[in-house]
């Protein structure tokens, strides 16, 4: 199945654990003296032997990307030289270049290379180059006339003096290769004095549309499919330079069509960032465009949105307090200088409700609509919260720490226009400290560990390596101390989630309404002050860390896409990343107490010694387990379950995950009480953290851990009426086990084919004649069980979590896009067939070129190390609640394995209307029928490759299969509790005495 019997393993049996003694977080400074830049150039520049293989790439390409390279010529011949130059170093040789210039050597630029040409001016101003520049799009050169007909052909535009860097075509070409979705690729740049000199990088976040509305971001750094360059109108040579600006406004891009390359790829002789009147005029008519009630203005470095709204809606202010009277007195007093409409403030106090703190309320002089919630409960900053927006009426909810002070009157204005429009989802402020530096203005999760405030310590308005800090953000989530966000959608996401105690919650709402789709902002404009943590001090609860990392863990893994890889994760002021600074698992390990390792399969002499010196078990301890069954045949009904279990790599995936759902099923319909012993170390609050995060119902189960083979340690287990092994390793501990009236063994795969024949493959077999009662994921499961084995089974038919996975709302494919294809990238797990699957994939995209687009997810499904980089497009680790939503914008999917088990692939994605194509067996036949509902194949990549073939080209055989796959995991896999219903009757009398 899935965690279960690969990196849990791992962990399980590793040796070494990094422990650290402490539980706070690391605080910055930790890493050593950040490099100088053109250190940190010499590590990050394409080697000439990178280069060297991307030239053969490039000459062996088919159908090969080709760039149209406008050059704006009005620096010296020198510069142009310079420019023209960088080109002919490029390792990716499919471009042209046509050079917009007045100048007489124009004629003569094409002397000495054919792909370079000119196209004469005869105005050297910005708004008559603009112009030229889109007829030189549009010429009708052998080169021009071929991307016309390819129409995927990308366009640039560079001005004299400014440089690409060698590989920048190259990586440009292969990330729209990769994704043939992609319309614009941006990239990071740097300024140059000189050939050998330069300074002031500019990293760039991704996509971030409202970032865009304040400032272009992107500058001239970028290449544009020239389709799409074409649909938007190319540019406006009314604008001048803000033409480039208007030009990714009017776009209409996101995030699936707009791809960051976060490599410096190009060198400036200047930025051109000053918003003039025209810059103005491009976003006004943008926000004009998509009917936002805004008006546009220029404000320093950026465009500021005046909020206009027909209609202010009411506000419900929502302030938890400790009847803290001096900050409270301040924030209400500030609060009173709002110029709003129609806005109430909802007090929620867990100080002592006396009738002297009752009277202070009263006597307050302030013309507030206030009212005070009294809180007597633990205080829970996510329950508190939630509480006073039950007692509140506004459509808009701000909430807003009690040690903030109002500095604008605006500023409410400014939020809720925010949070009102399309698409957002929570809207923020920036803060700023007693010293009037920024305290906050936006999280980033990874930062120093689990997420921190970026800029904080900087001055307002301040340059920086990754932007100014004036500029409207995207970010994936605001403080708490200042956010704003629509009723409906707050309730939507089920609101503030109270497994926090006190820290995480405001990151996980933003979380959540990003799931929904949703984006958050944070603006420079009308900011408050915050004395941080004034109220509740520095201390952070430890269940906060362990819950902050289930619910933020795709990002500190994949990294924060609003900041940039370049960037270390040790400082809140953007800093350049060092060959010492540390990621975020480094970052949280200590925290945690656990260390994080990508797993791949050994299955080497080293790793089977250690297994055959633990995994012991006699003929003397199966007759036992047989006696003791004998002796308890009689029908009971268990009151409680110890789950044998290993060490976790996710609650969320599977066989763990289904463990952990059949005991919650127990729990909840049958009043069990669970109890689970865990084969590991620890810490106790990972594992309960983990369950929490996904069965909360079950969270406060005992939690027992076990770590070694000595008689005495299984005596230390407590008993109950029934134990449950739920992998190979764990039934082996199970068999020593005394004290229980039965034995079961949760078989969820044939565990044995997980290794190659030999010893492991023959320990992991052994299992299944120790006598235990099999509890078995499908009937194929159950067969083998009872006839190879003799043992005595019952299985259960597995079934999809319909909240995640189902059909509805899949978004309607144009004919003309491409075909994306779905494929769990497992590298290093032998089951699953990567290594075949690999050369399918490419063999496919070799076939079909862009009419293709292959997409992989899985835990080290990451673009690093990986094979068919170029190829496939890895997203890496997902939130478990991303993969519905993935699945349904996919339209056919991949799910290879040699066991007796499909997984649960096939049947989520089929539930979300994704045809699949899998290895035709017996044992998948209680769920694939080839060509009714899926496509079953041969076990070569010829057989692979021409079904996926097959099913990409063929859009009425895609539509079908789907139909009839939904319609199958609706009719027998859309419901968990009834698969499980049998598993309770099954413990009480697995004799079928009664």
């Amino acid at each position: 199945m899935g965690g279960l019997a690969g990196a849990t393993v791992n962990e399980a049996r590793s040796a070494t654990l990094r422990l650290k003694e402490h539980w706070n977080i690391e605080r910055p400074g930790a890493e050593r003296r950040p490099p100088k830049y053109r250190e940190w150039c010499a590590e990050h520049d394409a080697t000439p032997h990178a280069l060297a293989l991307q030239g053969e790439a490039s000459r062996n390409a088919r159908g090969a990307l080709h760039f149209n390279v406008v050059v704006l010529d009005g620096g010296s011949e020198g510069e142009l030289e310079a420019t023209l130059e960088s080109l002919q170093r490029q390792s990716w040789s499919h471009w042209h270049a046509t050079v917009v210039s007045v100048r007489g050597r124009a004629a003569r630029l094409g002397e000495s290379d054919h792909r370079v040409s000119a196209w004469p001016v005869s105005c050297p101003d910005v708004a008559a180059q603009v112009e030229q520049l889109n007829a030189a799009l549009s010429t009708d050169g052998d080169v021009a006339r071929r991307d016309r007909e390819q129409d995927r052909a990308f366009v640039l535009c560079v001005a004299a003096g400014d440089a690409l860097a060698p590989d920048c075509l190259y990586e440009v070409a292969t990330a729209a290769t990769r994704d043939p979705l992609v319309d614009l690729v941006y990239w990071d740049d740097d300024l140059i004095d000189g050939p050998r000199s330069r300074r002031a990088p500019r990293f760039r976040p991704s996509w971030s549309p409202e970032m865009l509305l304040g400032a272009n971001f992107v500058g001239r750094s970028f290449a544009m499919r020239r389709a799409r360059f074409a649909a938007s109108g190319g540019l406006r040579p009314e604008l001048a330079e803000a033409s480039f600006w208007d030009l990714l406004l009017r776009s209409d891009l996101s995030e699936a069509t707009a791809l960051r390359i976060p490599r410096v790829l190009s060198h400036l002789l200047q930025r051109r960032e000053q918003v003039t009147a025209k810059g103005v005029q491009a976003v006004a008519e943008r926000v004009a465009a998509l009917g936002l009630p805004a008006r546009a203005e220029a404000a320093g470095d950026c465009v500021r949105l005046r909020w206009e709204l027909d209609r202010w809606p009411k506000v419900s202010v929502v302030i938890p307090t400790r009847h803290n009277r001096p900050l409270l007195s301040r924030c209400l007093t500030s609060i009173a200088t709002t110029d709003y409409p129609d806005f109430e403030i909802v007090v929620v106090d867990n100080g002592e409700q006396t009738a002297e703190n009752e009277e202070w309320y009263r006597d307050r002089s302030d013309p507030l609509d206030l009212r005070v919630e009294w809180w007597d409960k633990p205080f829970n900053y996510s329950a508190v919260n939630n509480h006073g927006v039950r007692q509140s009426g506004g459509e808009v909810l701000v909430f807003l720490n009690d040690d903030t002070e109002v500095l604008h009157p605006d500023w409410l204005r400014e939020l809720v226009g925010w949070a009102q429009q399309p698409g957002i989802g929570t809207a923020g402020l920036q803060l700023l400290d007693r010293e009037g530096r920024i305290q906050f203005a936006g999280t980033i999760l990874g930062l120093n560990g689990f997420a921190d405030h970026v800029f904080q310590g900087a001055e307002p308005g301040s340059a920086s390596i990754l932007g100014p800090t004036g500029w409207y953000r995207n970010v994936l989530a605001v403080t708490g101390a200042c956010l704003a966000v629509r009723r409906d959608r707050f309730e939507g996401v089920g609101g503030f989630d109270e497994r926090f105690e006190l820290c995480g919650s405001d990151v996980a709402l933003g979380l959540d309404l990003r799931l929904a789709g949703l984006r958050n902002v944070c603006s420079p404009f009308a900011p408050l002050r915050h004395l941080e943590s004034a109220t509740r001090g520095a201390r952070i609860p430890t269940d906060d860390f362990f819950m902050s990392y289930w619910r933020y863990q795709p990002w500190l893994f994949g990294g924060d896409p609003y900041f940039s890889p370049n960037l270390s994760l040790e400082h809140r002021v953007p800093t350049l990343l060092g060959r010492t600074g540390k990621s975020a698992p480094e970052l949280i390990a200590g925290p945690l107490r656990r260390t994080f390792e990508v797993f791949r399969q050994q299955s080497d002499a080293q790793e089977a010694t250690g297994y055959a010196r633990d995994c012991r078990a006699s003929g003397r301890d199966v007759a036992a387990n047989r006696a003791l069954h004998e002796a308890n045949r009689a029908p009971f009904e268990p009151e409680t379950v110890n789950w044998f279990i290993p060490e976790l790599d996710s609650p969320f995936y599977g066989g763990i995950n289904t463990a952990f759902r059949i005991a919650d099923h127990l729990a909840r319909n049958h009043g069990v009480v669970n109890r689970f012993v865990v084969w590991g170390r620890g810490p106790e609050r990972f594992v309960r953290s983990a369950i929490k995060a996904a069965f909360p119902a079950i969270a406060d189960s005992p939690i027992v851990f076990h770590d070694t083979w000595l008689p005495a340690s299984f005596e230390s287990i407590p008993p109950a009426d029934v134990s449950i092994a739920t992998l190979w390793l764990t039934a082996y501990q199970l068999t020593k086990f005394q004290g229980t009236r039965r034995k079961f063994y949760l078989v969820q795969d044939f565990e044995p084919v997980f290794y190659p024949a030999g010893t492991m493959y023959a320990l992991a077999e052994e299992t299944y004649r120790l006598g235990l009662y099999g509890l078995c994921n499908t009937d194929v499961l159950q067969r083998v069980y009872e006839d190879e084995y003799a043992g005595n089974g019952h299985h259960f038919v597995p079934a999809v979590d319909r909240s995640i996975f189902h059909a509805e709302q899949r978004p309607e494919r144009s004919p003309h896009e491409p075909v994306t294809v779905f494929v769990y990238a497992r590298a290093g797990h032998w089951r699953n067939c990567w290594e075949l699957a690999s050369v399918a994939l490419q063999e496919l995209k070799d076939r079909l070129g862009d009419r293709v687009r292959i997409v992989a997810a899985g835990s080290w499904a990451t673009p690093e190390g990986r094979d068919l980089d170029t190829v496939v497009k890895h997203l890496g680790l997902l939130d478990y609640r991303a993969t519905g939503p993935l699945y349904r914008t996919c339209d056919v999917g991949l799910a290879l394995t040699v066991s007796k088990h499909p997984s649960y692939l096939p049947l989520e994605l089929m539930a979300c209307g994704v045809p699949v194509v899998a290895f035709d067996s017996p044992n998948f036949s209680w769920l694939l029928r080839n060509e009714e509902n899926c496509l079953l194949v041969e076990r070569t990549v010829d057989g692979v490759a021409d079904a996926l073939e097959r099913l990409v080209v063929d859009r009425e055989l895609r539509s079908r299969l789907a139909g009839q796959g939904v319609a199958d995991i609706n009719a027998n896999h859309a419901s968990w509790d009834k698969a499980l219903a049998g598993v309770y009757r099954y413990l009480c009398d697995p004799e079928g005495v009664g």
